[in-house]
């Protein structure tokens, strides 16, 4: 856990911080499997007076093909849409779905408790749904500080 800055410049390097961390773990999602990301679902993000709400538009998906974890403050979706064999026989005129990998990420605030969320995948629409935390002292933690006493 990082230290909660004092001074503006200080709030700077803990951002400088977080993204090396982010950065750091997002590196190794690209060389899972040797590729890129080839595009990127659509997403929206909402909250209700309960929860704070991802939705990723992901028609055609298999749900074996996702995985969805969270690093730091950031979640983190993968998935890959296979290609299926399309009609026997056709010459097709105009093909805009895509196929392929993609990586897609979004910042969760930290006012949402990260161990109760939830994902649901039904009709092509994958919801994560983080509930609010109650109690916003969770947040920030005093530790107790004790006193080394050295051989007298």
């Amino acid at each position: 856990m990082a230290v909660i800055p004092r001074y503006p410049l200080e709030w700077l390097n803990f951002f400088r911080q977080q993204m090396d961390e982010i950065f750091s773990y997002l590196s190794t999602l690209e060389g899972k499997d040797g590729r890129e990301c080839e595009f990127s679902p659509s997403v929206d993000v909402f909250e209700t007076p309960d929860s704070y709400v991802v939705e990723f538009e992901l028609p055609g998906f298999a749900r074996e093909d996702l995985s969805l974890t969270t690093c730091c403050n950031t979640m983190v979706l993968e998935g890959v849409k296979r290609e299926d064999d399309g009609a026997v026989g056709a010459s097709y005129m105009c093909m805009e779905r895509q196929f392929g990998h993609f990586c897609r990420t979004v910042e969760i605030p930290p006012a949402v408790d990260m161990g109760r969320a939830k994902a649901n995948y039904d009709k092509g629409v994958l919801s994560v749904v983080f509930p609010r935390l109650q109690d916003k002292n969770t947040l920030i933690r005093d530790i107790r500080i004790e006193e080394i006493q050295h051989g007298k």
